[in-house]
């Protein structure tokens, strides 16, 4: 097992960014095929509801929540990046389904790996990145 700690932090963000892909891919099934509610519109309800869960889920077993910022902004940088994330997932979403005719539900899910990325870096790398103490 690899123990370099960006690797398993990495691993263990793909656990829980794949529960919140999971509801996100679920609650666009059900807003944008069942009842047929705009895609890109299904598109941003399932994505901030999904991120509002990894960020809750992320604090509790995996980042250090407050050691850089104070939690108003902490929570005000995670609204920014998460903002970014739902536009580039809006984006890859529009550009698979509507410009390259890929089927909806498979565009959605491809859509996801471009925000995962991300959200990633940058809440491991700068958000809830440790100071440094020689700072």
């Amino acid at each position: 097992m690899n123990k370099n700690p960006f690797v398993l932090r990495f691993l263990k963000y793909s656990l829980i960014g794949g529960s919140a892909a999971l509801i996100d891919w679920g609650l666009f099934y059900v807003l944008a095929i069942v009842l047929d509610i705009y895609y890109l519109l299904s598109g941003t309800i399932s994505f901030l509801l999904a991120t509002s869960y990894n960020y809750y889920i992320g604090i509790k077993f995996l980042f250090d929540t407050t050691t850089r910022f104070p939690k108003r902004t902490e929570i005000f940088l995670v609204f920014v990046i998460t903002i970014i994330g739902l536009g580039i997932s809006l984006f890859f979403l529009f550009l698979f389904s509507s410009k390259l005719n890929i089927d909806l539900m498979l565009s959605k899910i491809m859509s996801t790996f471009f925000s995962l990325g991300w959200n990633f870096l940058m809440r491991n790398n700068y958000i809830f990145r440790k100071p440094n103490p020689s700072t």
